[in-house]
């Protein structure tokens, strides 16, 4: 007798792997071969597999297929890989039964704010997972369950949402790695002031009022763009529309905003401005020169070439409109009323950054 045929010792409550289920289909499939007088019982067969008959009754329930000869009569056999499909299927139902339960009102305000609500001209104006326990950790939550940012996202990759999904997360749900090269370009000018200058209050972001700047493009058929500014302390951000992305259209904007706050309030809250070296941007001298006194306003300090994450609060802020103003909208029929409700939705988005306050709250707190 082949060493196959061997009764083998199995230790008890030990489960079956799939190289058992292998032999057993090979022994079973070929003693349906054999004559009814040769054939072995299922106690037999058991004990030639070293399986109690129970476990070999089981086994056979749980793989059994139906063929068909080539007469077209149909039998039983048993597949192994049929078997081990199953097995593994059933092993989705283990664990911990889930945290949310059968609290359908938690459920349906989690799919609210993960979906958003729609803005006429954007995209939904929704909140990350992340967002969503901030908030209810501030103004309380709706049930007595409570769970946290992680589980949701798990929550969501196993559709437990009955209508949300993976590509309604931020980002889609993905988190590309970025490889970084540093390449040095040479400044226009030797008198603009360069990164390495900048207070270092500005970098270890200790104090508000030093802000970074860029610009979101529309389409190519499309000249509007958006200028974006935001406080590298407390986040805060400001979103202006402008119809050309040119120097003359950047410094009209300033402009406007300092006749807005009046030259002290504009040195008071723009201390400084960090910006990259796009042609947009390359009247820093009038961009920094007042328009309502002798004397600058503020100071203008440019990032190095191809380094965009020493502007990182303003690439983070501009990705984070890009999900709501999606690449491929044409920008100039964006009205000021949904630019402005835009920014005031991100002003006062809960930050995990900031504690889980919003940009609006932390000014207030520290002003």
């Amino acid at each position: 007798m082949s060493q196959l045929h061997c009764i083998s010792k199995r230790k008890s409550g030990q489960h079956l792997t799939y190289e058992d289920r292998k032999v057993l289909e090979y022994l079973y499939n070929q003693n349906l071969k054999r004559s009814r007088k040769e054939r072995l019982n299922q106690k037999a067969l058991a004990k030639q597999l070293g399986f109690s008959e129970a476990t070999l009754s089981r086994e056979l329930r749980r793989g059994l297929v139906e063929q068909q000869t080539s007469q077209l009569e149909t039998y039983m056999a048993y597949s192994s890989v049929v078997a081990q499909s199953n097995i593994e299927k059933n092993w989705e139902n283990k664990g911990r039964d889930l945290k949310i339960g059968k609290d359908h009102k938690l459920c349906r305000q989690l799919e609210k704010m993960l979906l958003g609500e729609e803005v006429k001209g954007l995209k939904r104006l929704r909140y990350s997972p992340e967002a969503i326990v901030m908030n209810f950790d501030k103004v309380g939550w709706p049930t007595k369950i409570r769970i946290c940012a992680r589980t949701i996202y798990h929550y969501v990759a196993k559709n437990i949402f009955l209508n949300v999904s993976r590509t309604d997360l931020p980002r889609k749900g993905s988190y590309p790695k970025r490889c970084y090269k540093r390449i040095e370009k040479r400044l226009q000018s030797p008198e603009q002031k360069r990164i390495d200058e900048r207070p270092k209050a500005s970098d270890l972001r200790i104090e508000p009022g030093h802000w970074e700047m860029d610009c979101i493009e529309s389409v190519k058929r499309d000249r509007t763009c958006l200028l974006t500014l935001v406080d590298r302390c407390t986040r805060e951000s400001y979103i202006f529309k402008m119809s050309r992305q040119t120097k003359e259209a950047v410094i009209r904007r300033l402009n406007g905003l300092e006749r807005r706050l009046g030259t002290a309030g504009f040195r008071e809250k723009f201390k400084s401005i960090t910006v990259d070296n796009g042609s947009e941007f390359m009247g820093w001298e009038k961009m920094e020169q007042s328009v309502l006194q002798k004397g600058s306003r503020t100071a203008i300090y440019y990032a190095h070439a191809y380094c965009s994450w020493e502007r990182g609060s303003n690439e983070n802020l501009n990705g984070f409109i890009r999900y709501f103003i999606p690449k491929g909208t044409e920008l100039r029929y964006l009205r000021g009323k949904e630019i402005k409700e835009l920014e005031l939705f991100i002003n006062y988005y809960p930050r995990k950054i900031l504690g889980g306050c919003s940009a609006a709250t932390f000014s207030q707190a520290i002003a």
